[in-house]
């Protein structure tokens, strides 16, 4: 990376002015595949839309099986038209759940619990879908790796503060960080970094982000209207889109 030592040093100083989160943005720090799931959301996003989006797939499907099964189109609905990349999003999530049913023949990554960090980055660096930003964060949260989760919004800002170099990569990126942050720090920096992302880029006001990701942990739940839903006839669906369709 061109001009290391000031980038190293403008680094430090960004560091020192990085909001302090009080809690992590986590839907259940013990469930790999929530963390997962939510890290999909927040992939170049922000933290309250991917708080929300995440709350609106718990209330449609019953459990992250069935959002596995869910096509990309019925995904997207439920995160909404506006959601930043959702047919993208939509795509690699599946993609990246069916792999793991297909490894696991379940939605699940107990595999990794005696794994070595190596073995636990090469499993989720290779799923098909997959996004660095989501494999480092599912790696630090959940398996503790030493990894910096970087995407292109966050190496967008780390360049403006002249903390990165211009020309440095994602992957680049994410490796300096790596050698400039101890393992220790980890967790926190990228917290603090999220938390910075989201300031910033004026999607959240400063504070309510602290509010909104204070650790709702709700747990993936059978709910009576998202089989309801799920369970609707193909007759109904084409009556509802008629019904939306105003050149109907």
């Amino acid at each position: 990376m061109k001009n290391a030592s000031e980038c190293a040093k403008n680094l430090t100083a960004l560091r020192k002015t990085l909001p302090a989160p009080e809690a992590p943005a986590c839907a259940d720090q013990d469930d790999p595949i929530a963390v997962l799931v939510l890290s999909f959301l927040m992939w170049e996003s922000s933290t309250d839309k991917a708080m929300a989006a995440y709350q609106r797939l718990l209330e449609s499907v019953a459990d992250f099986n069935d959002l596995r099964v869910c096509m990309p189109h019925e995904t997207a609905g439920y995160l909404g038209a506006r959601y930043p990349r959702v047919t993208e999003r939509s795509e690699r999530l599946r993609a990246t759940l069916r792999n793991i049913f297909l490894r696991e023949h379940a939605v699940r990554l107990d595999v990794l619990k005696s794994a070595t960090k190596r073995e636990i980055r090469k499993y989720l660096e290779s799923l098909e879908g997959m996004v660095p930003y989501v494999a480092s964060r599912v790696g630090l949260l959940c398996f503790d790796t030493h990894t910096i989760p970087v995407d292109e919004q966050l190496r967008a800002q780390l360049i403006a503060a002249d903390a990165v170099d211009e020309e440095a990569t994602v992957s680049e990126i994410s490796s300096w960080l790596n050698r400039q942050i101890k393992a220790r720090n980890g967790r926190q920096t990228h917290f603090a970094l999220q938390a910075w992302i989201d300031e910033v880029d004026g999607k959240t006001p400063a504070g309510s982000r602290r509010k909104v990701t204070g650790g709702d942990k709700k747990a993936p739940g059978k709910s009576a209207g998202a089989r309801t839903r799920r369970k609707r006839s193909a007759a109904e669906e084409t009556a509802d889109t008629t019904a939306a369709d105003p050149a109907s």
